[in-house]
């Protein structure tokens, strides 16, 4: 109880912080560390409760559980990110790789050879890039989460490998796995092989998860600078289309 309490004054205190930081002459300007930068509102959340919000560039709540109201950027050194607005995220970078957890909703990333390995946490299960095939200067993809489902597709610029528990695979522009929290009793549905998957083919995760290889063409628009306009993820049963 103890413990939690601290957390929750540490938050207040952050959110006192970043308040006072957001008035500074200067503030955006910052180099070199993580950034956010929201189109409107930008709310903290612990225990499912608001507990702060801000509306300006600032840098970033690493590790923080936030909902950006409005579509926001989240920018790093070699990885750039546009969430969408109503989806509760954290992002918490770190030497070796960036933490990205996303508990509803769409998160788009933006990756190339340099960049850390993305490691995927939703409440339906993990996940973590590998290898980069790239067609492009950047590996453009997005991680959705939906109900029992996570979805991870690669929008365009190449090919990336993806570690889950049910082993590593490649995920090819176009296409997406998915993973789907399924009842105990279903689990005997997985297929066996883990190498080659052909569409929608699926491989058991465990005992209570399966992975979809989905195909389909996703199309990407690169959305270019800001605005918070659009309707931003258009078909509901569809995979997001373009940040």
């Amino acid at each position: 109880m103890l413990r939690k309490r601290k957390k929750t004054l540490k938050l207040k205190v952050f959110v006192m912080l970043l308040s006072l930081a957001m008035t500074t002459a200067g503030f955006s300007a910052g180099a070199g560390s993580a950034r956010i930068i929201p189109t409107g509102t930008v709310s903290i959340i612990e225990d499912g409760q608001v507990v702060g919000q801000f509306s300006q560039e600032a840098p970033l709540p690493e590790g923080v559980l936030l909902r950006c109201e409005d579509k926001c950027a989240i920018k790093l050194d070699d990885t750039y990110m546009v969430v969408d607005a109503g989806t509760e995220f954290s992002v918490t970078p770190a030497p070796n790789s960036t933490g990205l957890y996303v508990a509803t909703g769409t998160v788009y990333y933006s990756i190339n050879e340099s960049s850390n390995p993305l490691q995927i946490d939703t409440p339906n299960h993990e996940a973590t890039t590998g290898d980069l095939t790239m067609t492009d200067d950047e590996l453009r993809g997005y991680v959705r989460v939906a109900g029992n489902e996570t979805e991870i597709g690669v929008i365009g610029g190449g090919t990336m490998m993806l570690v889950t528990a049910s082993g590593e695979m490649a995920v090819t522009s176009g296409n997406a796995v998915t993973i789907a929290s399924i009842g105990e009793g279903s689990a005997g549905a997985a297929g066996g092989d883990t190498g080659g998957l052909t569409r929608n083919q699926k491989i058991g995760i465990g005992v209570a998860s399966a992975v979809v290889l989905t195909a389909g063409i996703i199309a990407f628009a690169s959305g270019g600078g800001g605005g918070g306009s659009g309707g931003g993820g258009g078909d509901d049963d569809g995979s997001p289309a373009a940040p």
